[in-house]
C-alpha cells in the first residue's frame, strides 16, 4: 500500500507540472536583452565649480558629466579643467593649472522609476595630469632681492572614489542631481622638491583622503524609447 500510495502521488506531482508548464509564461530572451540596452544620454556640467569661478578672480574650475544608461546600471564619464593661484608669504605666488577625468559604473536603487530617476551608489577612477610653480624672492641677493622658481611639470595623480547620489527629472528633458564622494588612494608627493599643493579634481595634495560634493545641471538625449516592465517581456505559451 506505502509503494502504490507513492506512485500515486509521483502521478498526481507530474500532472500538475504538465499543467503548471502549459500555462506558465516564458521569458523571450530577445525581450530581456532590450531593457539593457541604452535609452539616452545625459550630458551636464557641475554647479559648484561655477559659482566659485564666478566668485574667484584666481580659481577657475569647471566639471563636464556624461552617462548613458543599462537598464539599472550606468556608466558615467567626467572631465574637468582647474587653475589656481594662491599668493603666500615672503612675497610668494604657488600657481597650479591641469586637467582630470573620472569614470566608472553606478547601479540605480529606483528599480521601477519609468522617469529613470536614480537613487545611486558607484565606484570611480580618476586621474589628473597639471603642471605647478611656486616663484617667491630670496633675500640672498647683494644688492636687490632674487626672484626665483620651483615649479613641477607633466605631474600626474591616480586615485579611487566611492560615490552616492541622486539625479531627478526635472522637466522634459533637464535633470539635476549631486554627487557626494569619498577619495582615497592618491600620491602626496613628498619625494618632490616642490609638494604640489592642489591637485585638479581631488583637492589638497597633502590629504590621503577626501571628501567632495557637487550639484549638476544636465540635458538628457532620448537614444529610443523605453522598454516595458518586466511583464510586457514576459508572455505565455499559446496553447
Amino acid at each position: 500500500m506505502k509503494i502504490s500510495g507513492f506512485f500515486i502521488s509521483l502521478l498526481v506531482l507530474a500532472g500538475a507540472t504538465c499543467a503548471f508548464s502549459q500555462d506558465a509564461p516564458v521569458i523571450h530572451p530577445d525581450s530581456v536583452k532590450g531593457k539593457f540596452k541604452p535609452t539616452g544620454v545625459r550630458l551636464g556640467t557641475g554647479v559648484i565649480n561655477i559659482i566659485r569661478t564666478s566668485a574667484n578672480s584666481n580659481l577657475t574650475e569647471l566639471t563636464f558629466i556624461a552617462d548613458i544608461d543599462f537598464y539599472r546600471y550606468f556608466w558615467n564619464v567626467e572631465w574637468g579643467l582647474f587653475e589656481r593661484t594662491r599668493a603666500g608669504g615672503a612675497n610668494s605666488v604657488y600657481s597650479v593649472e591641469g586637467s582630470y577625468f573620472r569614470f566608472g559604473p553606478e547601479i540605480n536603487f529606483l528599480k521601477k522609476d519609468p522617469e529613470k530617476n536614480a537613487l545611486f551608489f558607484g565606484l570611480r577612477y580618476a586621474r589628473a595630469s597639471f603642471d605647478d610653480e611656486l616663484t617667491y624672492t630670496s633675500a640672498s641677493g647683494f644688492f636687490d632681492n632674487d626672484q626665483l622658481a620651483i615649479s613641477n611639470s607633466g605631474l600626474q595623480a591616480d586615485w579611487y572614489e566611492m560615490v552616492t547620489g541622486l539625479k531627478v527629472k526635472i522637466w522634459k528633458n533637464l535633470w539635476m542631481g549631486y554627487t557626494a564622494r569619498f577619495k582615497f588612494g592618491v600620491d602626496t608627493f613628498e619625494r618632490n622638491e616642490l609638494i604640489p599643493h592642489d591637485i585638479p579634481g581631488y583637492g589638497r595634495a597633502d590629504q590621503r583622503s577626501a571628501w567632495d560634493f557637487n550639484y549638476w545641471i544636465m540635458f538628457r538625449i532620448p537614444l529610443r524609447k523605453q522598454p516595458g516592465s518586466v511583464l510586457e517581456a514576459i508572455k505565455p505559451v499559446d496553447k
